[in-house]
């Protein structure tokens, strides 16, 4: 287990606590969009950078979802915080749902924007493999771990030329975490047994533009735990734009409240 602490970028507001956990590749910036209607009158609202981003520790570790998920049980207790409402955008759902498994006594509930969850390996030819939505995915995952200087080269456009994508960050820092992150991280299928058996109240957020998803994994997910696990469909993309960004903090205000 990971004993590192996170750098806690946000820190504001009273009330219910609101834990903010960004995307692969991102940083807390990711959240701009979001805060800008969020109620810091009845929410204290926590954004941190994830281990290997930002300027969260870059250990030489695996990044596991217990990885990252143990430097944010660290960072919560290191502030007193329990019983709060955890949010993820992308792999930060994978790392909120391995944080309310493993430390249940932190997270009141969750808030899942666009979660990628996999169900099972296809056994098959590789050609059928790829018919598959989990093996076209792998495939397409498995091809950017090994193309860093794309990869990077995309993120440093995105982030100067696409105004509605906030916090991208692909370096040549941050690539170890990235790489490890997507392998370890995203590309498995833990997250998905996890919310099988989720005993904590969770809203699943997709939006129908969403094409990092698959969708009907979240809907296998809702029909075997029916009491724990809501849906909601949005019209926007996996990004958080600046009206994915309002309806995400619709959507945590009611929750928090």
């Amino acid at each position: 287990m990971t004993n590192y602490l996170l750098p806690v970028k946000l820190d504001r507001g009273q009330g219910t606590p609101v834990v903010l956990l960004h995307g692969l590749g991102n940083n807390h910036h990711s959240w701009e969009f979001v805060l800008e209607y969020l109620d810091f009158t009845r929410q204290r609202v926590i954004a941190v950078d994830l281990l290997g981003f930002g300027d969260a520790p870059k250990p030489d570790v695996r990044y596991t979802l217990k990885d990252h998920s143990s430097a944010v049980a660290n960072t919560l207790e290191s502030l007193g915080v329990k019983d709060a409402v955890v949010v993820g955008h992308s792999m930060g759902c994978n790392v909120a749902l391995d944080l309310a498994t493993r430390s249940p006594e932190l997270v009141n509930r969750l808030v899942l924007l666009g979660a990628p969850l996999y169900r099972r390996e296809p056994r098959a030819s590789r050609l059928r493999k790829l018919l598959r939505s989990e093996g076209l995915y792998f495939s397409l995952f498995d091809l950017v771990s090994r193309s860093p200087e794309p990869v990077q080269a995309g993120g440093e456009l995105a982030e100067e030329y696409v105004p509605f994508i906030k916090g991208m960050e692909i370096t040549e820092e941050t690539w170890p975490a990235y790489r490890k992150s997507l392998q370890n991280s995203i590309m498995q299928y833990e997250s998905y047994q996890q919310a099988e058996k989720l005993k904590i109240p969770a809203l699943f957020v997709n939006g129908i533009l969403d094409f990092f998803i698959i969708r009907r994994n979240t809907v296998q997910v809702r029909i075997k735990n029916r009491r724990m696990i809501r849906l909601k469909t949005t019209r926007g993309p996996h990004e958080l734009t600046p009206t994915q960004g309002q309806v995400a903090a619709r959507l945590i205000n009611r929750a928090a409240a």
